[in-house]
């Protein structure tokens, strides 16, 4: 059975016309060639000049500086390995290439030391040691200042590129991950000194890393570096694909900067690893332009701080609809995308951000190649997150955030005492004049179903929507999971019933949990949440389902580890992959009949993989349940209906 989606907006459409627009589309799709991502260059006053000039002719030298932190992606896996093996397939020995590894318990290539940080040199197609530094933290600024000194002083060069290999966390926490320093990351401005202390300039910096492709991180490069190449979202371990783009280098070493980042782009999207993990994207960003886009970024936001207390509801929701990353952790979203979402897309901003990006390409939707913090799911880390940014000069709206935050966090004390920012150092203690839905929402029994009524302003003030189920199996509740299948009825009131039919995994349904659904207008969206289950018989872990146009029915994308940590953690790269001969026994949780919470037990029997999993929608059972529609307001208040009993006949 299908995903049914719902929908908040009454829309109605003459069918002609909806048909008529239908065939002009179609029509236009097959005269039409498949779109390709062009250059665009925006007359930007008093730009600097690059830091790096290309001589030409093959003429240049090139020394690219690979900082690798194998972490668990090397001890579990041998990703690093993988992308070393790469490199030295290429081939490249018209470039001198550097690698410092370390950060990893123990490493799959047998010429590097476990638990140690070495200097390597790849040359002749093979990794060559060059010195062992001992046990020494990646997560340093000086271990990578020290690192890029070295490089360059025993390979100078016209160009050099630096590559930075490890987990990413954004602007929230930076880079990397030390297996032996678990405690520390490289943020953004210890980033930014660390390149400072080193005295080069880059031609590139990128990051082969998770959720690194942000504004505030172009920011802070650009007076070190021409150019960035990064991800907006979480990337799979395998990482980049590296054997062509260097061979490519190798072969011209005066080969144009932004050709280079478009092989790599290319290169990564298309790789052979890249049918592993579906949201790729990847993007070259020129720093020279970053200045000028975050002063017209800087307007457009303090624009809207002017106008916050109209504007609220529009903000919030082109928030909560703009393209996230991270699973939305780590408060990431498309700069274009939020702008578009505002209405503000053919303004100057939207120009120079789309000159900014020198080329992007993704598997994933509305991914426009450069993203923004926005504190919205967690206001408790933007103080600290501030602070950061203010290190390197990143403070040009938050004084927008503060007063954002400030109503947002108005709504949810006018609507719960449990909730209180009086002594957050953003709030502004500004009695708003906010409006808030009815937190006993109260539904009328219409004969086959039940239904909630909201007026159309109650409506508007409503961004999400998601079913809650809970099945009586004779000693109390097993809890279902939550999905985001609604329905309105013909008086425009939210149908309060469930079809029992629920997500199955090989036919046997199974406990899910919605995560998160793209604005039912976008085109090629998705829908994703996950199922909790133990693998093997020791590992919790989420396994992760998507439903796309490709895929109605559903896939399994893989799964992410279980994390109980109650702050932003460090992301995996990518879903990992189930094998053969692993099982899986599938959890819920369990509530007695008074609500009380019992605990967390095992549901329905035990799956051993054989093949793919297959995705679908199976009838629950002959059960009575229990069910309850949460609503996401404007403020992110989550505000349910009562409990309605499903008797079975």
């Amino acid at each position: 059975m299908a995903k049914k989606k719902g929908c908040l907006f009454k829309i109605g459409i003459a069918l002609l016309i909806f048909i008529g627009m239908i065939f002009v589309l179609f029509c236009m799709v097959l005269i039409m060639p498949s779109e390709e991502y062009e250059t665009v260059n925006y007359d930007i006053p008093n730009m600097r000049d690059y830091y790096t000039h290309i001589k030409g002719n093959g003429e240049d030298k090139v020394t690219l500086m690979v900082y690798m932190v194998g972490s668990d992606l090397e001890s579990d896996g041998g990703a690093a390995s993988e992308d070393i093996a790469e490199m030295a397939a290429a081939n490249a020995d018209n470039i001198n290439i550097t690698l410092q590894t370390g950060g990893a318990a123990e490493w799959e290539n047998a010429s590097i030391s476990d638990g140690k940080t070495e200097r390597h040199i790849i040359k002749n197609g093979e990794l060559q040691n060059v010195e062992n530094l001992g046990e020494t933290q990646m997560t340093s600024p000086n271990t990578l200042t020290d690192f890029i000194k070295w490089s360059a002083a025993n390979y100078p060069a016209d160009r050099y590129e630096l590559v930075l290999w490890n987990h990413g966390g954004g602007t929230a926490l930076g880079f990397g991950y030390d297996e032996m320093y678990p405690d520390d990351m490289l943020s953004l401005s210890q980033i930014g000194n660390a390149l400072s202390d080193s005295g080069i300039k880059f031609d590139i910096v990128g990051f082969d890393a998770c959720l690194m492709g942000t504004i505030e991180t172009a920011y802070m490069l650009e007076p070190y570096a021409d150019y960035l190449v990064a991800s907006e979202e979480y990337e799979p371990g395998t990482g980049w694909y590296y054997s062509e783009w260097l061979k490519n280098l190798s072969d011209n070493t005066s080969m144009p900067t932004v050709e280079i980042g478009k092989k790599i782009v290319e290169d990564y999207i298309n790789g052979p690893d890249s049918s592993f993990f579906d949201s790729n994207t990847l993007s070259i960003v020129d720093l020279r332009e970053i200045p000028y886009t975050y002063s017209k970024l800087c307007e457009t936001m303090q624009q809207e701080e002017g106008v916050l207390d109209s504007r609220y509801s529009v903000i919030s929701q082109a928030r909560y609809n703009a393209k996230s990353f991270g699973d939305g952790e780590y408060e990431q979203i498309d700069i274009k995308s939020y702008i578009e979402e505002c209405g503000k897309s053919d303004t100057e901003l939207g120009k120079v951000l789309r000159s900014a990006v020198k080329y992007s390409s993704s598997s994933s939707y509305n991914s426009n190649g450069l993203a923004m913090y926005f504190p919205y799911d967690y206001p408790d880390y933007y103080a600290e997150i501030k602070t950061e940014t203010d290190k390197f000069g990143y403070n040009g709206y938050n004084s927008f955030f503060d007063r954002f935050l400030s109503i947002m966090g108005t709504g949810q004390m006018n609507y719960s005492s449990e909730n209180d920012y009086s002594d957050y150092s953003w709030y502004d203690n500004t009695n708003y004049d906010t409006y808030n839905v009815s937190d006993e929402l109260e539904v009328k029994d219409k004969g086959d179903y039940f239904a909630l009524s909201l007026s159309d302003e109650e409506w508007d003030k409503i961004n999400g929507i998601n079913v809650w189920v809970y099945v009586d199996d004779g000693d109390g509740y097993v809890d279902l999971g939550s999905d985001n299948v609604y329905e309105f009825d013909d008086d425009g009131d939210l149908m309060v019933d469930f079809d029992y039919y629920w997500v199955a995994l090989n036919g046997q349904v199974v406990p899910f949990y919605f995560e998160y659904e793209t604005p039912e207008n976008v085109k090629d969206g998705y829908t994703y949440g996950y199922v909790p289950a133990v693998l093997n018989g020791n590992e919790q872990i989420e396994m992760m389902i998507y439903w796309d146009e490709k895929h109605p029915d559903g896939y399994l994308a893989g799964y992410r580890p279980y994390s109980k940590e109650e702050n932003i953690s460090v992301p995996q790269k990518g879903f990992k992959q189930l094998k053969n001969g692993d099982t899986l026994e599938f959890l819920c949780d369990y509530y007695t009949y008074d609500g009380e919470y019992d605990g967390v037990y095992s549901y329905g029997d035990k799956i051993v993989v054989n093949g793919d999993i297959t995705v679908g929608y199976e009838y629950v059972g002959e059960y009575d349940t229990n069910i309850c529609y949460e609503l996401t307001d404007i403020y992110n208040n989550s505000i349910t209906t009562e409990m309605i009993e499903l008797k079975m006949n």
